[in-house]
């Protein structure tokens, strides 16, 4: 190693262990305002508190200041000459390069983990230290031979389960089921999330998750899917979108890349660890604030049902998804069942509280007015290390009491069910793609709807039935009604009253994707002993109807949707109380076993809306 580069490196590790001292005092300070305000503070500011911690540990400079914490709490009296060191050396500018090429990751993290750093000019920069200022006088060489070897440790394997991760991305399958994509778009849209999403299935990969940052995928595992009803389902990928949109994966690769620098920081450890927990529960904050009230009890049992099946380790920096030990769970069912819409909105007390941190933190102490009694910095033992990097590579378990036993059984069963439908023979992979073609052919020209049954259901993204022919749009009136005129039961036609200026802009008709014909459909496609069975469905009375009027920006939609036992429950007419300026504002009518609905971007009253929906339902 050449003297300027062992220079510099010693520079920059003088740098690492100051700032990761000084952080070790916030990480305390963040803990026990948490602590502290427990009940106090949003979950969504819970999590902000974290951004000066992150921001410390970016910062190559920063002013000095009478108001800094570390007037009082310094290192100085503990490492002499640490201090100079870090801003001193000859070595600075190689280190400040390094801090801008890590602030540059920033960039794309967005408002959770967000600061501005700038780099000192070297001329303003004093002569060379001397050697004897070192505060670890005679061990320097060593202490930066375990750091080095530290940080590249974990930045191999982080290498290698990236590999492992894109690998199993890879060889994910699309979900190209029309029910499923129409689920998905729609709750993307929802959410407002404008980038382009893959949505795809792995045994994998511990689901549900998002993989990547720049081309996101939501990744749900297949064992899990078809155990999920359509709002469960719904559930799930709001949560993924949630973190899509708050950009949860950037943020984590930012905080992985801290967390190799200043690997030998327990505290530091700690606060990752508290900050995932944190972001889980601002992620959830972000998707009640987007539902029903009514609906947050349904959405804590689906993060239950989920967690009782894949409670796995997400802590991998290209992975943000759904994740909890039991003792999380309790805490994130808590907030769900408190939570109120208002407090996702702008705090006084948590913007305070950040500002406060920010103020007394991210400046420098005055050098005359540095303390002379300091804590010493914490080094992380051996015991802690090896848990953090002896991960099984062949094997991730969830988190909390499981039987790993068990949890390893299915997980292979599963991979031989995956492996069995590799192993079809070439007469069956062919009889598979023709029979599948042929049914796509016929459910575009006649229109007729089709239901295959699957052998192998994990050539189907893990379910064994899909549907062709299910849904049929719309782009004219007349020939929405002249199909609609054929069905058996109530239809939509167009109100008399329509709002002026109004127009017809598309229908959708769709048949029955559930009942007592399913089994039909299973038990003779297990009769048939073929890899793939095709069965052409005569439906008489629609399972949902949906019509929609626009008049430049806004629109109007009319719907007809088949209720479940749950849905029969409620009579007659009723509003929803979902946030308008996300969700239209609905009227619903509940009458035979049927959900008759009407909702405007625009206000409207309900007596009008009311009106509209008996005018346009023909029994």
């Amino acid at each position: 190693m050449s003297l300027t580069l062992h220079e510099n490196l010693l520079s920059f590790l003088g740098w690492v262990i100051r700032g990761s001292f000084m952080v070790s005092i916030l990480i305390l300070l963040v803990l026990i305002l948490q602590f502290l305000l427990r009940n106090k503070i949003e979950a969504r500011w819970k999590y902000w508190l974290w951004l000066p911690v992150a921001i410390r540990l970016l910062l190559p400079w920063a002013p000095e200041s009478s108001l800094s914490l570390y007037n009082v709490l310094s290192l100085e009296a503990i490492a002499p000459g640490i201090h100079k060191q870090t801003q001193t050396s000859s070595g600075w500018k190689e280190a400040g390069r390094i801090s801008e090429a890590t602030i540059h990751i920033e960039r794309f993290t967005g408002p959770e983990v967000s600061g501005t750093s700038e780099v000192p000019d070297p001329s303003l920069e004093s002569g060379p230290v001397q050697e004897s200022g070192l505060w670890w006088n005679g061990s320097n060489n060593m202490l930066l031979s375990v750091w080095l070897a530290g940080v590249l440790l974990l930045a191999a394997k982080t290498v290698y389960d990236q590999l492992r991760l894109k690998q199993a991305l890879r060889e994910s399958r699309k979900m190209d089921t029309p029910f499923l994509l129409t689920v998905f778009h729609e709750t993307k849209q929802q959410l407002g999330v404008k980038r382009k999403v893959q949505f795809v299935a792995s045994d994998r990969i511990p689901g549900p998750a998002v993989v990547g940052f720049s081309k996101p995928a939501i990744v749900i595992s297949p064992s899990l899917l078809i155990t999920l009803q359509k709002d469960q389902l719904q559930y799930i990928l709001a949560h993924e979108f949630a973190h899509i949109k708050r950009r949860d994966v950037a943020v984590n690769w930012l905080i992985h890349i801290i967390l190799i620098i200043h690997w030998f920081n327990p505290l530091l450890w700690l606060a990752v660890y508290k900050a995932r927990q944190d972001q889980e529960m601002a992620c959830d904050a972000c998707v009640l604030n987007r539902m029903n009230p009514q609906q947050n009890i349904a959405y804590g049992q689906t993060i239950i049902h989920v967690l009782e099946h894949f409670s796995g380790n997400q802590r991998q920096p290209g992975l943000a998804g759904l994740s909890a030990t039991h003792k999380q769970m309790k805490r994130r069912l808590t907030m769900i069942k408190h939570f109120h819409k208002k407090s996702y909105r702008l705090s006084i007390l948590g913007m305070g509280m950040i500002l406060a941190l920010g103020s007394v933190t991210l400046v420098n102490a005055k050098e005359s007015d540095a303390g002379s009694v300091t804590p010493k910095a914490s080094v992380q033992s051996e015991q802690d290390l090896n848990a953090a990097l002896n991960n099984d590579p062949d094997m991730i378990y969830p988190e909390g009491d499981v039987d790993r036993e068990f949890y390893k059984k299915e997980l292979e069963e599963a991979r031989k069910k995956a492996a069995a439908a590799k192993a079809l023979t070439p007469e069956e992979k062919k009889y598979i793609e023709d029979e599948t073609n042929r049914v796509k052919k016929l459910s575009k020209e006649t229109g007729d709807m089709y239901v295959l049954y699957y052998k192998y259901k994990d050539l189907n993204n893990g379910l064994d039935l899909s549907y062709w022919g299910a849904v049929e749009k719309f782009s004219a009136y007349e020939d929405y009604l002249k199909k609609a005129s054929t069905l058996d039961g109530s239809i939509l036609k167009q109100p008399n009253h329509l709002p002026e200026g109004y127009k017809f802009s598309k229908a959708r008709i769709e048949g029955p994707t559930e009942g007592r014909f399913l089994d039909e459909i299973r038990a003779e496609g297990k009769k048939s002993g073929k890899p793939i069975y095709a069965k052409k469905i005569s439906w008489k009375e629609a399972a949902t109807i949906r019509l929609e009027y626009t008049n430049g920006n806004d629109t109007l939609a009319i719907s007809k949707y088949m209720l479940d036992s749950e849905g029969n429950k409620k009579k007659g007419f009723f509003e929803d109380d979902l946030p308008a300026h996300i969700y239209p504002k609905y009227v619903f009518w509940h009458e035979g076993g049927f959900e008759y609905s009407i909702s405007t971007t625009w206000d409207m009253s309900k007596e009008q809306k009311v009106k509209i929906l008996k005018e346009a339902v023909q029994k």
